[in-house]
Order: structure tokens, then sequence, then C-alpha cells
């Protein structure tokens, strides 16, 4: 499917291993056309927020599971139709809203930080029909240090170690070849060892013999839905082990403490306080 990509562990993209889709950012209307006087988008922070606590990245921001989440994803017409590597790659007075858009999303990631919790915009390396799709994730520092030590036999090829600085492991992986990419984010994402093998095994089998290999998925309930977000692929037939119970009900907790802590921010709209849940919990530890 052209211009839409979740995670490479998705469902619904070149490399979508275990994710199905998810909801795209709003870029219909350059963000300097709004809120021009104020110094942070209070919108847009929400807005972002809300789709992350929505969503997958729930046990990222508020729970230390994955140590990676997508939130959403920005599809901006910024690529090239050829790879000249001339020094004026886009034309600046075509675009240059499109830069400003980014840097407003910049300014706002970069006020959200705690910490242990980041933000980062990943441009993706395959372009799709002159438009560079990017995608807004959020990473909790401590979880990802724990998650390369763990897998420092995989990611110390490239001389990671737990306090690499998470970007730079993100952007590395996202310019890899293929099966490391596969299995880099297999583990960035948070995806159990088996379905990270799983995957890479089945695309190579798939590689070599031109055959689908058939599969079931394994989902994790997100407040917005009970599947299709939180999911990685397993073996046609497979009977969830404890590892996979595991996850499924520590999520519970967690998912069940942020309704619980979603009504108090509430506005009459029904739309949510995300900016000021934030906050709070902050405060709180």
């Amino acid at each position: 499917m052209k211009n839409q990509r979740k995670t490479p562990f998705g469902a619904n993209f070149l490399s979508l291993l275990f994710v199905f889709s998810t909801l795209a950012c709003s870029t219909s209307q350059p963000l300097t056309q709004r809120n021009q006087n104020a110094d942070f988008d209070h919108k847009l922070a929400d807005s972002l927020l809300t789709l992350g606590f929505d969503q997958e990245a729930l046990y990222t921001l508020l729970s230390d599971m994955k140590p990676m989440s997508s939130i959403c994803n920005l599809s901006l017409p910024l690529a090239r139709k050829d790879s000249s590597g001339v020094d004026e790659a886009i034309t600046i007075s075509k675009n240059i809203s499109y830069l400003q858009q980014l840097e407003r999303y910049q300014k706002v990631l970069d006020a959200l930080e705690t910490a242990d919790v980041g933000f980062i915009i990943s441009p993706f390396k395959q372009d799709y029909d002159g438009k560079r799709i990017m995608q807004i994730n959020a990473y909790r520092r401590s979880t990802m240090a724990k998650m390369v030590a763990e897998r420092q036999a995989f990611f110390g090829q490239w001389g990671f170690v737990p306090s690499t600085e998470p970007e730079i492991l993100i952007n590395t992986i996202e310019y890899e070849s293929k099966y490391e990419r596969f299995r880099g984010y297999g583990y960035l994402f948070g995806y159990p060892k088996h379905a990270v093998d799983f995957f890479v095994d089945a695309s190579q089998s798939e590689a070599r013999t031109k055959q689908f290999v058939k599969r079931d998925f394994f989902s994790i309930p997100v407040f917005i839905k009970r599947a299709g977000h939180f999911v990685y692929a397993v073996p046609k037939g497979y009977k969830p082990t404890e590892t996979d119970s595991t996850i499924y009900q520590k999520a519970a907790v967690v998912l069940a403490d942020y309704k619980k802590l979603r009504t108090q921010f509430m506005r009459p709209d029904s739309s949510l306080r995300a900016l000021e849940m934030w906050k709070a919990v902050q405060k709180k530890k």
C-alpha cells in the first residue's frame, strides 16, 4: 500500500511485520498557518499525546513494556525522483511550509521529553511517489538500554552498548540491510524473541521459495481497539506460551490503570487533556 506505513513489523507495507495500520498525523494544513503567535502548540501536543496514549505507545509512555512505539506517520512531498546527490535536492520556495511544519512538530516533541522518555521523527529510507514517509516514535531510554544489554550479541555488531543514544540506534537500524533491519526493529518495538525469529525466518523462506509463509497474529489490546495495534506474527496454529501470556497480562494492568487515569482528564467534549495528564504523571515520579 502506498504512502502508508507503521512499523517494520506491521502488516500494511513492504516491511510491516507484526502490527497493522496506524493513524496518520494531519498534514493537510501547514502548522505555520495555525497558532502563529504561540511559542508552543498546545493543540498539537495534545493531539500527538492522545494518539500515543490511546494506541500502543501507551506501553512506552506509561510503562516499560516497549522500548519504542510508533505514534503516527507524516507523509510529505520532499523526496527526490532520483539519487544524483545534487546539493539543491528540493526547491525551498515550494517546500518551505513542509519544512516549517516539521520544525513545529520537532519543537513540540522536544518540549514533551522527560529524563527517560524521548521522541524522534524518523525518515524512512525508501520514498514513495516523491513523498518522504516519516514516523514519529516515542522511546524509553531505560527500557532501550535494558533491551540492548539483553541483545548485546546482536546490537554489538554496530558497536551499540546500553548507553548508546537511542536515536542513533533507531536511525542506524532503519538504514541497515533487510533482515538486520527486520530483527532490529522487532527488538526495538518490544516483540518477544520467538516472534522476531519467526518473522525473520519466514521472510528468508519467502525470498528463497517465493511462497508466503502462513501465520496467525497475537494481539495485545490498546485503548481504542482490542486488536491490530500492538500485535505480532506467529506460526499458523500457534498456541500462546507463558511468555505471550505474561506480556498480555502485564499490558492488561497498564491499560486498566490508564482507563482510570484517563477519566480524570476528559473535557466536556470528550477530548483528552493529554498534555495536562502527561505533566501530572511526571510530577508524581
